[in-house]
């Protein structure tokens, strides 16, 4: 099973690397949720802890006051710096916590979660960091392994830096984990990750509140770090209201999460080559995108589409994309398997979108050719699919539902030339038709399609 068999690998592997097991069950329950299927989720796994030997301390005790008056920046500051080398956790009880502009930082860019630190707040919504001004930088910079931050809320007073797109969370590193956050008012960035692998940014509820600030702005970016992309990188569970999120790296997991409102852009954007190949993106759900700014169009406010994917190899499942202003799924990507995702009522700005459309770049050397659409639904938009631009080929189709369209099922510039299926497409069609992730109507169609 393509979506489950590498779960099981995430998990094979949290024997040495406890972040693992807790990440998987989330994309399994993700998995279920979205499918419908009543397939017991795991045993519930407790998340990252101190190391063994970290000291468990509260932040009032460095002289944190929490009152939403009082500056405690360096307070903070004090309390992280004085975990042991070992390792530690730093409690963050309920209160409003006053942090400077300059944030968690003993410098520019120097973090102050470090390896084996852990910040934890009592709950989301009750422990809350509140910036004081403009941010001059990551008001929480992270970077090093096996650390957390969890079960915080982080005020970020609708401030929009005018040049460079500071993040609430800052990450860097490997093996870590942001969990159970709220980002508030956000600015530019919610959550950014530079680079790294085998990290999970799970559960967490981002809310930009300020409309039509010019990007680069979003909930979630997974970037690089010094030219070196993400691993194994997983964004599950997530909430984002008002921005969306952009992904990139080798072999990664954007599952679960449901985006509403993205102002610009895509509410799931997956890179390409060189920075992006084999993601999976599965159960997630993008609505009602509006038109934003796309500096890909030279500066113009463009629609929104629901999904937008360059990366080859991707699997693409059981998402869906409902009442953006552009189309529901633009796929790019060669060799895609996009299977068992629903799209309607799409293109609200614009005339000529579908449900689906399969794009080609030349000027960046990708396209949806070679790629495979199966089980797939699509309704009440202009089309139900599209080819955009000549150039695709050997695009199969089976076994979709392109009909209760505005205008048509299917809207195609290059119908291109159909090749034999390969053995390594084969081989992954096999899995999918046995994973109960994917849904039993589009394991069916893969199962028939495969017997011929």
């Amino acid at each position: 099973m393509v979506a489950l068999k590498l779960i099981s690998r995430f998990v094979a592997e949290t024997r040495r690397l406890p972040l693992f097991l807790v990440a998987a069950a989330s994309i399994s329950a993700a998995l279920q949720l979205q499918s419908g299927y009543a397939q017991k989720a795991s045993e519930p796994v407790a998340g990252p802890t101190a190391e063994k030997g970290g000291q468990v301390v509260n932040v009032k005790e460095y002289g944190a006051v929490g009152d939403g008056v009082t500056n405690d920046t360096a307070a903070f500051i004090k309390a992280l710096a004085a975990c042991s080398a070992d390792g530690g956790t730093r409690l963050v009880p309920e209160g409003t916590y006053l942090i400077s502009p300059s944030g968690i930082s003993t410098g520019r860019h120097k973090p102050s979660i470090l390896s084996g630190v852990h910040l934890k707040g009592a709950e989301r919504g009750a422990s809350i960091l509140k910036i004081a001004g403009m941010p001059t930088d990551n008001f929480l910079p992270c970077d090093g392994d096996n650390w957390s931050v969890e079960n915080l809320t982080f005020d970020m007073g609708d401030y929009t830096p005018p040049k460079i797109g500071f993040a609430a969370i800052g990450c860097r590193g490997n093996n870590w984990r942001v969990a159970n956050c709220a980002i508030i008012k956000s600015g530019k960035w919610g959550i950014a990750a530079f680079g790294g692998s085998n990290w999970s940014i799970e559960g967490n509820h981002i809310i930009r509140t300020v409309p039509g600030a010019m990007p680069p702005v979003g909930g979630i970016l997974v970037t690089a770090n010094a030219g070196v992309w993400s691993s194994h990188g997983r964004v599950i569970n997530n909430v984002c209201e008002g921005v969306g999120i952009t992904f990139s790296g080798s072999d990664g997991f954007v599952a679960g999460n449901h985006i509403s409102r993205s102002g610009s852009g895509s509410g799931i954007f997956v890179q390409g080559l060189p920075s992006t190949h084999s993601p999976t993106i599965i159960g997630n759900v993008c609505s009602g995108g509006s038109s934003g700014f796309d500096a890909a169009q030279g500066g113009r406010w463009w629609s929104v589409n629901g999904f937008e994917v360059w990366a080859p190899d991707s699997v693409i499942c059981n998402n869906i994309a409902h009442d953006n202003d552009g189309g529901g799924f633009a796929i790019g990507g060669q060799s895609s398997i996009v299977v068992g995702n629903k799209a309607y009522n799409n293109g609200r700005g614009h005339h000529g979108y579908a449900g689906f459309n399969a794009r080609i770049n030349l000027a960046r050397g990708t396209s949806a050719s070679h790629s495979i659409f199966m089980g797939n639904s699509s309704y009440d938009q202009d089309y139900g699919y599209k080819e955009q631009g000549s150039g695709l080929s050997d695009i199969k189709q089976i076994g979709n539902d392109y009909n209760r369209n505005r205008i048509g099922p299917a809207k195609s510039f290059s119908a291109g030339g159909q090749m034999p299926i390969s053995p390594e497409m084969k081989s992954r069609l096999k899995a999918l038709a046995d994973d109960a992730g994917v849904p039993a109507s589009a394991r069916r169609v893969v199962r028939e399609y495969l017997s011929r």
